[in-house]
């Protein structure tokens, strides 16, 4: 069949099924306006043009690839030391370091494109997959850089959705991404897309997002455990909490994404304490406070630990960072262990902040309930009934 042949049975098809009334007002109108029109739509779906996708993926390595070369034409005619500095220097501004792992927000703004849109005239479902795909790249760079630039990678495990409330097209909104918890393998990501607060309205500095997924206070822990005993109630409970009415600056909550990851490095799973420390994440005083001292306005003090991770990253052109993550960090004697000096005055905020995503203990030992646990007894309904049919 010929291309042509082709292309008449499809002009055909779509005018078959296009409405009577619409192909009779088409059929009125002048070509010049028929090329104009065509031509708006085309303008206005920009977001949807071949490779525009992928520009938005790959927009923060390009970022960084021109900030490395222009760091490096700054200093073209400096000694080898001093660029090397400068770079070492750049480096660490992008890095979290001083930051804690949970008061830390990451945010990305942006508004609702036509291409993104359904029928309804809002958000299409998809279309949350899609903005998370470029704003999960660029939290990996911002939060874990050490473990791009030794080597590894971070690799997504699950994505779960809750809805709340539609985003009208052409709505501006705002997508604000925590740290949830983590374990010795996983580490749970929270993105919320919210309307932001009119700065005319309400001109208060912004609050981290309260992560009702937890809280660190006994009231939530005992709620938590009390309901490890349904499968369903703590990943319930979760939604239920997050689907507050504004957020704790007053921002409108439009939907919540929890995303699963790990770490690795080659065939190693690295445990996400150990990467979080290593990047400048740590829970002691002084954690997420901007220092005066600091020589960046607004940024934290380095912790403790931070010598012990900049040997690492400026021995052997990172590769001794590459030989720790790669299962290095078990020949560390139990006193030098620093990462876990780092994440220690979290520990038991990490364990109560787990409930949501992992359950709580059975009578049995097992565990129960939790996005992790729900999820999997949903898997289990298809053996169940693959096995009865």
């Amino acid at each position: 069949m010929s291309m042509s042949s082709t292309l008449a049975r499809y002009t055909a098809l779509a005018v078959g099924r296009t409405p009577p009334k619409l192909l009779s007002a088409l059929e009125r109108l002048p070509l010049t306006s028929a090329k104009y029109l065509v031509a708006l739509l085309f303008l206005l779906n920009y977001g949807g043009w071949p490779l525009a996708w992928h520009a938005r993926i790959m927009s923060p390595l390009f970022e960084g690839f021109l900030a490395i070369h222009l760091i490096k034409l700054l200093h073209i005619f400096s000694p080898k030391q001093s660029r090397k500095a400068a770079l070492e220097a750049w480096y660490e501004s992008q890095m979290p370091i001083g930051e804690h792992p949970f008061r830390k927000v990451w945010t990305r703004g942006g508004s609702v494109r036509l291409d993104q849109s359904d029928f309804n005239m809002h958000m299409s479902n998809s279309s949350y997959a899609m903005i998370l795909d470029s704003a999960r790249l660029r939290l990996a760079l911002s939060a874990f850089p050490n473990i791009f630039r030794s080597g590894g990678w971070v690799p997504l495990s699950a994505t779960h959705f809750h809805f709340i409330r539609e985003i009208p097209i052409f709505s501006r909104y705002e997508v604000r991404v925590t740290i949830g918890s983590f374990d010795d393998k996983w580490l749970w990501v929270v993105s919320r897309f919210v309307k932001p607060v009119s700065v005319s309205k309400n001109r208060r500095t912004p609050l981290p997002p309260q992560n009702p997924l937890a809280t660190t206070d006994s009231g939530a822990s005992s709620s938590a455990n009390a309901s490890s005993s349904n499968p369903e109630a703590i990943a319930q409970s979760l939604l239920a909490r997050e689907a507050a009415k504004t957020e704790p600056d007053g921002a409108l909550l439009y939907s919540i994404t929890v995303e699963q990851f790990c770490f690795k490095q080659g065939r190693m799973t690295v445990p996400p304490g150990i990467v979080l420390a290593a990047n400048g994440f740590h829970s002691g005083a002084g954690a997420s406070v901007p220092s005066a001292s600091h020589k960046i306005k607004g940024k934290p003090a380095p912790p403790p630990h931070w010598p012990a991770v900049r040997r690492l990253m400026r021995s052997s052109g990172l590769k001794d960072l590459a030989r720790f993550y790669a299962g290095g960090w078990k020949d560390v004697p139990e006193g030098e262990r620093w990462w876990e000096e780092a994440m220690k005055h979290c520990e038991e905020e990490r364990r109560v902040r787990l409930s949501p995503f992992v359950g709580g203990d059975g009578d049995g030992g097992e565990v129960l309930g939790g996005l992790k646990g729900g999820m999997e007894g949903v898997r289990g309904l298809g053996e169940v009934g693959a096995i009865r049919a």
